[in-house]
């Protein structure tokens, strides 16, 4: 049932609503609350602090967002400050890769101390602020490319899920999420390709040739992996099972938009340069 109401609430703000009001939605979700789990994470155990921490998160995206045009507020704009949201959004996607080798050494981090919670808190502030970014500037774009980019994570979500049930083997990162398999993360590469490729050819105005498609879609489940086991390697470091319980049954909002969220960055990239010019 909560996966119902929230599919039916996103589709109706992507297609219905205006940018710039989709933009403010998509702020006070994912930059406030999910700021204000994102804090939790970094260290911050005081509610009152983690809802501080969302409101300021949510401040310096609008903000941001104003001097990029996502947002329409009455602010002063910025000198300058016209880079197309591409190019900006460069930094975070190279800064997902760095945090994915992080994986690597999983222990680090785990002790508390105010060094760790500072590192942690800015790297959840650009992931969460970028993400932010994207989704507001693809719905901009087209309501399509949003759905596109679902589909991308939602089929490989579900080819791992099935094939690691069914085939098994050895784990992906025993230490940070024992449930994942390496033939589940071969089956979700597979079947995201496939259904990329296919979905591609019946959207409405993709921007990808199947065979582009296809190939994104394999970059993107790989880096939509790699966003989930970072969630979880914090939730582990701060003994949480979830980023919170405001869904039932699915936890709280970084749980549902992990994946999503570090696969963004590098789909608008793609979208900018590997766009057909038609």
């Amino acid at each position: 049932m909560t996966a119902v109401i929230i599919a039916a609430i996103v589709l109706s703000l992507l297609f219905i609503a205006p940018a710039p009001l989709f933009a403010v939605v998509a702020g006070v979700v994912i930059l406030a609350v999910g700021g204000w789990e994102a804090a939790q994470l970094g260290g911050l155990t005081q509610p009152l602090l983690r809802w501080v921490f969302g409101a300021l998160l949510l401040v310096t995206g609008l903000i941001v967002g104003v001097g990029l045009g996502l947002v329409d507020l009455p602010l002063p704009p910025f000198p300058g400050f016209d880079w197309p949201l591409p190019r900006v959004l460069v930094v975070p996607a190279l800064l997902w890769l760095l945090l994915i080798a992080w994986l690597l050494r999983p222990e680090l981090g785990r002790r508390p101390g105010t060094g760790w919670r500072s590192v942690k808190l800015a790297v959840l502030s650009v992931v969460l602020l970028s993400a932010w970014l994207a989704v507001s500037w693809l719905q901009r774009e087209s309501a399509w490319l949003v759905v596109q980019l679902i589909i991308i994570i939602a089929a490989a979500d579900i080819g791992a899920y099935f094939v690691g049930r069914q085939i098994g083997g050895p784990k992906l990162a025993p230490r940070i999420s024992p449930g994942k398999t390496w033939s589940g993360v071969g089956g979700g590469l597979v079947s995201t390709m496939i259904i990329s490729a296919v979905a591609s050819q019946l959207l409405p105005g993709s921007p990808f040739s199947w065979l582009e498609a296809a190939g994104v879609a394999l970059l993107l489940a790989g880096i939509s992996v790699g966003g989930d086991l970072f969630m979880s390697l914090l939730k582990r470091q701060q003994g949480v099972k979830d980023s919170s319980q405001l869904l039932p049954g699915h936890g709280g909002i970084l749980d549902r938009i992990d994946s999503l969220g570090a696969a963004l960055p590098f789909f608008v990239l793609a979208v900018a340069f590997l766009s057909n010019p038609t």
